[in-house]
């Protein structure tokens, strides 16, 4: 049997390891993601800036047993993994097509590739998250899906930076639906898509891996 204590907020018995009370649904701590690295949005921000995007790929690697450990379920985990070893082939195949002149032609569709391999990883921690939540504060997240669309990684580490408020449920949502934020989306989307045919950034890559 587990450790009782008493709700210092309404003096009820409750479980020790209890993350709120489920009398007056106080939280004995604020809520937290455990173990996840580089929270902080505007380091993540100003490194994907200067690596040109890389950093995103460095940041899903560095935080996939953090990850892991808040799935509740193995087929929650055996899809995110799935799409980190896709991913990974992805990459390779990149590294390798940026070498070969003969294939290079391909450097833009794998790179569109990566942004919607980053789309579903997205979607799928921040379910891992939302289920998460629900089982430890009995709170259900929610989400923005054009923002995973647009933004994907970005949009992640803006999620898990505000986590805390959005548990707590103070967090300030744009409207989706005004024709401000409808014509941002489009602009984002086009954007997005320009990017991955821009052939500075693939020659930096290039450059950087030495090919």
């Amino acid at each position: 049997m587990s450790e009782k204590v008493n709700c210092p907020f309404c003096g009820n018995i409750v479980d020790a390891d209890a993350y709120k009370c489920q009398y007056c649904d106080s939280l004995f701590s604020d809520p937290e993601l455990p173990n996840i690295k580089f929270k902080e949005f505007g380091t993540f921000v100003a490194l994907l800036v200067l690596t040109f995007g890389l950093f995103g790929i460095f940041w899903i690697f560095a935080n996939i047993n953090a990850i892991n450990k808040i799935a509740e379920n193995k087929k929650d985990s055996i899809k995110f993994n799935t799409l980190i070893v896709i991913s990974f082939l992805d990459i390779v195949a990149y590294v390798i097509c940026l070498a070969n002149i003969q294939t290079i032609n391909l450097v833009p569709i794998l790179t569109l590739l990566q942004c919607i391999i980053f789309m579903a990883m997205t979607y799928r921690v921040i379910r891992i998250i939302q289920k998460y939540t629900e089982k430890y504060y009995d709170v259900k997240l929610e989400y923005n899906p054009y923002y995973i669309v647009i933004f994907n990684i970005l949009y992640l580490s803006h999620f898990i930076d505000t986590y805390s408020n959005r548990v707590l449920q103070i967090h300030e949502y744009f409207n989706p639906k005004s024709p401000q934020m409808i014509f941002l989306i489009i602009m984002l989307i086009i954007i997005q898509f320009v990017l991955c045919w821009n052939t500075n950034i693939h020659h930096f890559y290039k450059w950087l891996f030495s090919i």
